[in-house]
Formats: structure tokens, sequence, C-alpha cells
């Protein structure tokens, strides 16, 4: 059951509207994300490089710099193991522009999802010490890379560890361990991605190098990194995406420029739904069913030729991964509604023969449509390879901690991970994770916040251009919502290929008549009308006769332009039976 609670935060709208002549919604909407005063509410929408804070405050990063510097200036071998998402490709290509153009020699490698597995370990390390290897630099990842941190010490290398993720009870033995997230570090934005460290690493070593570049050269790669790894869009976060998607519009790198002409993102407004939903995932299925390795030759790519050619690659890979993820998801939906009435507070799947780079999605998936926890395993060798994604009430990192006696290895954030359970225990490890669940009903009912109720005739052109002021929106920012009751339904019509969608024709109390429309999946919303309101109203519904269907619903109001036609129409997030 869903669980909707008005937004009541109070403040003097009438001030805020005075000072900087907004609506009243958008007066509203500043103050349920708790700016009230003219300082906040101008540092928020109009936020500056110069609110970053400073590198220096990360612990060991002077440090780790130094010797960095130290190891470039004895010619020393340097060699950056990144990660194969966004955020790890990103924070790769980063730290090794930075160090290349330092004068520095280096290379970079990300480990292969299958062959290698996440992350630093013990083979990648041999390997290096086999090519003359003497300093390895970690980015998005090592936190947890105990063992392969003893070879690397075995074989007198040096290892620096970068990486943003939750700290371990066992620490890798490194030089330096560079983590916003350790106890005594101060940092003021704990959760920063792994590209917005290493573009801090670069920014220390451009100074202490005397240089004349600056973070702002990484600012569109960051953002990406922000955006795709889902941190927390506020203070520094929001302004590193908010600034950095500025600078994607006009970026002078040919791999994303012939990655958005090749996935027709248009010169121009470019937001974070073409970089989450777009664009990171091309870059994602790279490491997902081939190598990430390909997505950085992208980035790397000087000419347009070369760019066009791996960006198409790269688009082809992702609409590959969305074929696998549609057959997979499809068979786990049908598992799990199979056993609707008793399914786990935990969800474990096995999927047999799911790849398992999709492994992440499909939790993720499985999450958003039951609203709990889910781990989705596969079959690698005698283990079982998985990915978990959680909600906000259950930290999925400290309940795998619990039940690590059943894993081989685990690691990740309160609201993702990666684990590979032990051959012969997954059935173990469901019943202990779910044993160990606190979760009530209450916290597996979705949350639904509104903003504000509203009618749908206050949103104009003027408002929708105030609100998207509020933008990028994403974990920590989400796009407004409003709720509006009493709504008498005009017609009813299926859209989208499959008729997966629908569109509705509404009028409100003020004898409004507006589109809605519901990304919702279709056949679900016309059983529950037809459970509510009968089979003969929903029938005259569709075919425009006269019914008695009322609707309330949460909604964000969007400008629909349609072959020149512009259009304020009303997006339906979420209907309350």
């Amino acid at each position: 059951m869903d669980k909707w609670t008005i937004c009541n935060k109070t403040a003097d709208f009438s001030a805020i509207i005075n000072e900087f002549g907004f609506s009243e919604v958008m007066a509203r909407l500043l103050v349920n994300r708790d700016l009230r005063t003219g300082e906040e509410i101008r540092a928020f929408l109009t936020p500056s490089i110069s609110n970053l804070h400073s590198p220096h405050l990360l612990k060991n990063l002077d440090e780790a710099v130094d010797l960095v510097i130290d190891k470039m200036r004895a010619g020393k071998k340097i060699r950056i193991v990144g990660d194969y998402d966004v955020d790890g490709i990103m924070a790769t290509y980063v730290l090794n522009d930075a160090l290349t153009r330092a004068g520095a020699d280096a290379d970079w490698y990300i480990p292969h999802r299958i062959r290698d597995g996440y992350g630093l370990n013990v083979e990648i390390i041999r390997q290096a010490g086999r090519e003359g290897i003497d300093t390895i630099i970690t980015c998005d990842n090592g936190i947890a890379a105990l063992d392969a941190s003893i070879e690397a010490e075995k074989l007198g290398m040096t290892l620096v560890v970068t990486d943003h993720h939750e700290i371990p009870e066992k620490l890798p033995h490194a030089a330096f361990i560079v983590d916003p997230k350790q106890e005594d570090d101060h940092y003021p934005c704990r959760e920063i991605c792994g590209a917005v460290l290493a573009a801090k690493f670069a920014e220390v070593l451009f100074e202490k190098l005397g240089t004349d570049a600056d973070i702002s050269e990484y600012l569109e790669f960051m953002a990406m990194a922000t955006i795709c790894d889902v941190v927390p869009l506020k203070g520094e976060n929001r302004t590193i995406a908010k600034l950095g998607l500025a600078k994607l519009e006009k970026t002078d790198n040919p791999g994303l420029r012939s990655l958005m002409e090749q996935t027709e993102i248009s010169d121009g407004h470019i937001n974070e739904y073409h970089v989450g939903f777009i664009m990171g995932p091309c870059f994602n299925a790279t490491g997902r069913i081939d190598n990430a390795g390909l997505a950085l030759e992208l980035l790397n790519a000087r000419n347009k030729q070369d760019a066009d050619r791996l960006a198409l690659e790269c688009k082809k890979l992702n609409e590959d991964r969305k074929q696998m993820t549609s057959e997979q998801e499809e068979i786990a939906f049908s598992i799990l509604d199979a056993r609707a009435d008793a399914l786990d507070r935990v969800i474990v799947l096995e999927l047999p023969d799911c790849h398992e780079s999709i492994l992440g999605i499909l939790a993720g998936r499985v999450k958003e449509r039951y609203n709990r926890p889910a781990i989705i395993v596969t079959k690698s060798g005698t283990d079982y390879k998985g990915s978990a994604r959680s909600i906000l009430a259950y930290n999925i990192f400290e309940e795998l901690s619990v039940c690590s006696e059943y894993l081989v290895k685990f690691g990740g954030h309160p609201m993702a991970a990666g684990l590979t359970v032990a051959s012969g225990k997954l059935e173990e490890f469901t019943r202990a994770i779910n044993e160990k669940c606190s979760l009530t009903e209450d916290d597996m009912s979705r949350k639904i916040l509104i903003d504000a109720q509203a009618s749908f005739n206050l949103f104009n052109e003027k408002v929708l251009s105030e609100i998207e002021m509020l933008a990028p929106f994403g974990q920590g920012n989400p796009a407004p919502l409003f709720a509006e009751k009493g709504l008498r339904c005009r017609s009813i019509k299926y859209i989208g290929k499959t008729n997966n969608y629908l569109r509705f024709r509404l009028i409100n109390s003020c004898g409004y008549e507006f589109t809605a429309t519901s990304f919702s999946d279709a056949s679900e919303t016309v059983e529950r009308l037809t459970a509510k309101y009968g089979k003969a109203d929903v029938e005259k519904a569709f075919t425009g006769g006269s019914n008695n269907i009322s609707m309330t619903v949460a909604f964000v109001p969007k400008i629909n332009d349609y072959h020149g036609a512009s259009e304020i129409q009303m997006n339906i997030r979420n209907i309350k039976w």
C-alpha cells in the first residue's frame, strides 16, 4: 500500500515571493527543500564553482599526491585501477588524463566484470608486478581489497587507495587511503563519488606542480558520474551536477560529442535524464557485456572518425543489454508474482541463466516493483554472484555484514551492494538475512511525498520555468510532486509501442480540462479502475462516453512539445486508490 504524505513546512512565503518575484508554488517548493533565506536560495539556484570544498580537507590527500609526485619524478611506472561502471570509467579517465598531463609514466586498467570481478584483486597485482609497475592508484574501488593489498606489499609495490565506498572492518595495507567515509575524515560532503574524488586528486596535483589546469576542466565527467552513481544531489554534488551539465552541452571531448550524436541527443539543453538514462547506460553497457576499456577509448578518442566508431559500438552494446534485461525481467516477475502473497521481506532470487552483468539492473527493477530489498544472484562456478538494491529503511551493506559468514565477499553502499554467496549456502543465506530483518509493513509501504496540493490550472509556463530552476533532479532532490483530488475522467486511451501506457483527459473542480499521461503499467491501472468503478464505466471511458470515474493523483507538470505545438500536461506518478 502506498502512503501519501503532504509536505507542510512553513515559512514566510510572502517574503520569498516579494524578494524574488516567484509564484507561491515556487516559494513552497523552496521552503520544502529547507531554503528560507535569500542567501540559501541564491546559493541553491545559482551554484558557483567557488562553492566547491577545498580538496585539502580530505584526509591523506595531500600526502598521497606528494607520494605520487615523488614517484613521477623518479620515473616509476604508475597504474590506475578503476571500475567498470560510469563512475569508475569517469574516475579512471580523469586520473589518467591528469597524471599524463603532469608527465607521469602512467597507464590504466579496468577489471573485466566476468574474468576479474569487481575491483583490485591479487591477480591484477601480480600482472602489474610482471609488467614492472611500481605504484598502483585505485579509483572508485580498493577500500575492500585487503588480499590484493597484502600481495602488493609482498611484491614491494606501493598502493594508494582512492575510494568512496563504505569502510570495511579491515582496511587494505596501503601507503595512503583517501575515502571521505573514514571515521576521522572531516570533509564536508561525505557522499561524493569516485570521479569527484579523482578530480580532487587532480586539483591538488596541478596545484603542487604549479600548472594552470584546474578542476573545471573535468566538470562534465564529474557530473556524469555524480548523476549515474545516484549520490545525493545536495550541496557540492548539486553544484557539480548543475555546472557539469551546462559544460556537457558544449564539451570539446570528441567521444562525448559523438555519443550524443549517436543517441540523438540534440544540441542545447541536456538534463539529468539524458545522462542517467541515455548516455550513462551506453558507458555501463561496455563494462556489463564487453570491456569497459572500450568506454575509456571513446573518452580518449582524438578525432571524429574514431569517436563515431567507438560511440556506435557503445550504443550497440547498450541495445544488446536492453534485450537481455527485458528477457530476464519477464522471468523474474513471473516467478515473484506467483509468490506475491508470500514474498520474503528481503527478496533473494536466483536466475540460473542470467548474465552476471545485468544482475544489478534486475535487482533495481524488482526493488521498485515490490518496494522491498532485492538480491538477484546467478551461478558463477560453484558460488553465486549477486547484486543487491535496497529501500531507505534498510541498510543493505550493514545487513550483509551481519550475514557475512555465508559470503565469499561483498561491498557497497546502504542502498546498493555486490556480493558472492558461498557454494551451497544460498538457502541458508536467504533464511538468515530474512530472520535478521526487522522491516515492518510500514517500512515496505511506498512513501509518496507530495510537495503541495495544487489545482492543475495553476501551472503555466512561468511556474514551470521556475520549477526547472530546481533541477537537476535525482536522489536527495526529487522532482517536485503535486496532488489534486476529484478529477473527473473525460476519456482514456492506450499509448506506447505496445499499448503499455495510458493517456487520460481529465477535468478538475475548476472545470479545467487537460491531458494526463501515466507511464505505469497500463494493464494494472485498468485492472484497478475496473475493480473500483466496474467494467461498464471503464469501457465508457475508453470510448469517450459519460462515466463515473473520479481520480486523486500525484503528478509532475510538464511541457509536451509535439509537432511544433506546446501543451502543459500532467505526468501521473501515482494514483490514490
